[in-house]
């Protein structure tokens, strides 16, 4: 198997780490075909190098420097477990997982400059601001969860099975399995709870918040976008999904069910 490394070469604490990796395995640091992404860092890490080479679709491994390392791998082992990944002694084993096609058609292009803009989710979609802000939204769904809905709150949140464990695990939204096809809805805040489960499909969220407008994150605060009243954000199913390598599959469900007890 082929492999290309992704670092940070600002990341003190890679250093020692890519040194290894040029002097013992260096087709992996000049790899230009590579049959799956081998990331170094923390979860950070491994959104930034998906978003970055997603579109390939291809597998993304993951070696843990990071604080959580929630969809890493962790191991000391490192030239047996390189050799045998570069040799395909060791076969990975890889989860699918669903993304999020974000779509925000902006009623007055003349102030953001552009008419539509394009994104993708891995984690999640949050809308809105300060937690004492008081947005409104009105929600349509194309298979009916949501048929002429009208929210008023602090905002809503829109998580994939991956994102089910980060921002929408803390506000009360339910855990997803891993490879489902499904999304979880959650309000922030309103005047209605929302907490719904829906098939992947066409959402529309219309943003018509009078008072203070709101802000779309997607997968936290590293790609923020400011919205406006009248601003359609339209959310659909995307068939590029994220695939995650592990070592051990077990260990990474074990993080995911300690993550959600302490959140019991």
């Amino acid at each position: 198997m082929k492999i290309k490394a992704v670092f940070n070469d600002t990341d003190e604490r890679q250093h020692s780490y890519i040194k290894y990796l040029k002097r013992t395995f260096p087709e992996t640091i000049s790899e230009e075909n590579p049959d799956m992404y081998y990331v170094i860092g923390g979860d950070g890490a491994m959104m930034h190098a998906h978003k970055k080479y997603g579109e390939e679709n291809k597998p993304f491994f993951g070696k843990g420097f990071g604080t959580l390392n929630f969809v890493m791998n962790n191991y000391d082992n490192d030239f047996e477990v390189l050799d045998g990944l570069l040799t395909d002694e060791i076969k990975p084993n890889v989860i699918s997982m669903e993304k999020l096609k974000v779509t925000i058609k902006h009623k007055y292009p003349d102030r953001m400059g552009i008419e539509t803009t394009e994104k993708e989710a891995i984690n999640d979609i949050v809308i809105g601001n300060n937690i004492m802000d008081y947005h409104k939204f009105h929600i349509n769904s194309e298979k009916g969860s949501f048929d002429n809905f009208t929210f008023k709150g602090a905002g809503i949140c829109v998580a994939t099975p991956l994102g089910s464990t980060a921002y929408n695990i803390n506000n009360n939204g339910k855990v997803l399995p891993p490879e489902s096809e499904m999304w979880s809805v959650t309000s922030i805040v309103g005047d209605h709870r929302v907490d719904e489960i829906m098939s992947p499909q066409k959402l529309s969220i219309i943003i018509e918040s009078d008072r203070v407008e709101p802000f779309m994150y997607i997968d936290g605060i590293a790609t923020t976008i400011p919205l406006c009243k009248g601003d359609e954000v339209v959310l659909e199913k995307t068939n590029n999904k994220l695939d995650i390598a592990f070592l051990d599959i077990n260990e990474f469900y074990k993080k995911r069910m300690k993550l959600i007890q302490q959140k019991r």
